[in-house]
């Protein structure tokens, strides 16, 4: 009998990468499929996103709430919540016998969690490694990650090439491409008036927090059209965020703290134009030739199509990316470009390789090459 494989989602982000591949489980009936759910997913805080999961009829067969109980610790006290739940992973994996867990992204929950499944030698199958965010601790998280993971799914051959100059064998690195991509909604024809916005208050700026979500929100109330704004979840400064969306924000923006994977989706095949930091903008947005004006650092150092463009905080940059994107030949140079996460039979590729059977010698495994090939 095959090991039963335990996939982790933590947040509305990680989920639409999730959901196609659940979708296509349940669809085929596999019964070696496991779906853990924790963090956000499980805060009305941030919109309680488990209810998306619950729509989609999808069988959660074990949830982890951490998060409405370590809240106040994810600003103030992150060490704290890193020993907790290194506790609550390792008494999760080995009460449960887990032999192979498949995680996505670059979440910080995925440090405690992959270190309890390296300790406790439970194979770690690891989607997203590769990328390059050089204004986001998710970084760090991401590359950490990749280090202490066994078999590596990836978007495309840069992040294949990333990964291999970190000293990971390319044999255990697999090009699947992103299967948030299969959440793609057919472009909608309708006049485009809507603007769709999404800001993470970064770290990696000049000005902090509250700077950051001032000079957003007062952009987002100078435009004439309708602004949907989706909250940035439970990342470092969402309660600021939060705050200053209800002081702040005026008539013409809708504010959404979870739209779920389908709506957002129809709502960027409708947009006009998508404004902010979020990875949406870098990973689905040019599937529908959408602008995009990306704000800050977050997203710095990502593979973008030419539907991208950056400016800082400055309100006057803002607004010249604005008449910029909206112009007929900016328009024109976007008609034709395509998306280069896409990979054909991105699903099935990740099945199969969840359902191989490798034999993870870990003496050797974690052995990472020299990528100079000096010893």
């Amino acid at each position: 009998m095959k090991n039963k494989i335990y996939i982790f989602t933590f947040s509305r982000s990680d989920y639409s990468s999730v959901r196609p591949i659940i979708k296509e489980v349940k669809k085929s009936s596999q019964q070696n499929f496991k779906l853990v759910v924790g963090g956000s997913h499980l805060s009305k805080k941030f919109g309680y996103t488990v209810k998306e999961i619950i729509h989609d009829k999808v069988k959660i067969d074990y949830k982890i709430d951490y998060l409405s109980q370590n809240q106040k610790f994810i600003d103030k006290n992150s060490n704290k919540i890193f020993q907790n739940l290194m506790k609550i992973f390792s008494n999760f994996l080995k009460k449960k016998n887990v032999k192979k867990i498949f995680i996505i992204g670059d979440r910080w929950e995925l440090i405690p969690l992959v270190l309890s499944a390296h300790n406790l030698k439970i194979r770690i199958i690891h989607h997203s490694g590769g990328d390059y965010t050089f204004g986001s601790k998710d970084n760090f998280y991401r590359t950490i990650t990749s280090v202490l993971s066994d078999v590596h799914l990836v978007g495309n051959k840069i992040h294949k090439k990333r990964l291999e100059l970190l000293g990971i064998d390319t044999k255990k690195i697999f090009v699947v491409g992103e299967p948030s991509l299969l959440n793609f909604e057919k472009n909608n024809k309708e006049s485009k008036e809507l603007i769709i916005a999404t800001l993470y208050p970064s770290d990696y700026e000049a000005l902090n927090y509250n700077y950051q979500i001032k000079n957003f929100l007062k952009f987002l109330n100078s435009l004439d059209e309708n602004v949907i704004l989706t909250s940035p979840g439970s990342e470092r400064g969402s309660e600021i965020f939060l705050r200053m969306i209800d002081k702040d924000s005026k008539k013409n923006i809708q504010f959404y703290k979870n739209l779920g994977s389908k709506k957002y989706n129809e709502l960027m095949s409708k947009a006009k134009i998508m404004i902010g930091n979020s990875s949406s903008g870098i990973l689905e947005a040019s599937s529908y030739k959408l602008p995009v004006i990306n704000i800050g650092n977050r997203q710095k150092g990502r593979l973008k199509t030419k539907n991208v463009i950056d400016c800082s905080f400055n309100i006057k940059e803002m607004n010249k990316s604005y008449e910029h994107v909206k112009s007929k030949r900016f328009l024109n140079k976007i008609k034709n470009i395509t998306n280069p996460y896409r990979q054909n039979n991105c699903v099935s590729k990740i099945l199969n390789i969840l359902n191989k059977d490798y034999i993870i010698n870990r003496n050797e495994i974690n052995q990472l090459k020299d990528p100079l090939n000096l010893i």
